[in-house]
């Protein structure tokens, strides 16, 4: 091993092994088949804004077909030059590494995991948000049906509270087919509804005209 190890250090001063290059690309710049002039047999996508951004990359020829790559892929084939292209819809900046003499003088250590950005995800939900996502002044729910909460991507849970000196009972429900007959959470006055699994819009409708609620979601 010592005397292979050597043996591969005397071919790299030999051939000035030239080092790993890192290059970066401008993702919100739509750019179809912008020439790389390097060669190399080595490609990876070292960092992204997330998982699902990507690039198409065509080898040696523009008129190859091109694989798209995202975040912490890549391939290890011969190349003398690359073909890059970035799709429309994208922001942020990726940054590839291009290297040569893989994997026998060349390899890369990347012990992160690629659900880590899911894992983040995750851990922040468990946190919960320092501001909320919506909350107002109290709104008013009668017996014709209207809307407590829009749908909301970026929600992580939801509340809804029936007011205490309400006459009548609030019914909520998914959307503008709720009925007194067709719920999901039945407040009498005082009581909460609350959910923190579900992103949709929230409906409500009442058994007598101008029943009050509180409304937020995180």
């Amino acid at each position: 091993m010592e005397s292979e190890f050597r043996q591969q250090l005397d071919q790299v001063h030999k051939m000035g092994l030239a080092p790993a290059r890192e290059i970066a690309i401008d993702l919100s710049v739509v750019k179809p088949d912008q020439e790389i002039n390097i060669g190399g047999n080595f490609l990876y996508i070292k960092e992204a804004p997330g998982l699902t951004e990507y690039i198409g990359v065509k080898v040696n020829s523009s008129g190859t077909p091109a694989v798209t790559w995202s975040k912490q892929t890549g391939f290890i084939q011969p190349f003398n030059r690359l073909y890059i292209t970035t799709p429309a819809g994208q922001v942020g900046t990726m940054k590839i590494l291009i290297a040569s003499e893989a994997p026998t003088l060349f390899d890369i250590l990347d012990h992160r995991s690629a659900i880590s950005t899911t894992i983040q995800g995750l851990l922040d939900e468990q946190k919960g948000d320092v501001t909320p996502e919506t909350w107002g002044v109290e709104k008013t729910i009668g017996v014709a049906q209207s809307e407590v909460l829009a749908a909301n991507a970026d929600r992580k849970s939801a509340s809804i509270q029936a007011k205490s000196t309400n006459g009548g009972i609030v019914y909520v429900g998914y959307d503008n087919t709720v009925l007194t007959t067709k719920w999901i959470a039945e407040l009498q006055p005082g009581q909460p509804y609350s959910t923190s699994d579900y992103r949709g819009a929230l409906h409500a409708i009442a058994t007598l005209a101008g029943q009050l609620v509180g409304y937020g979601e995180h």
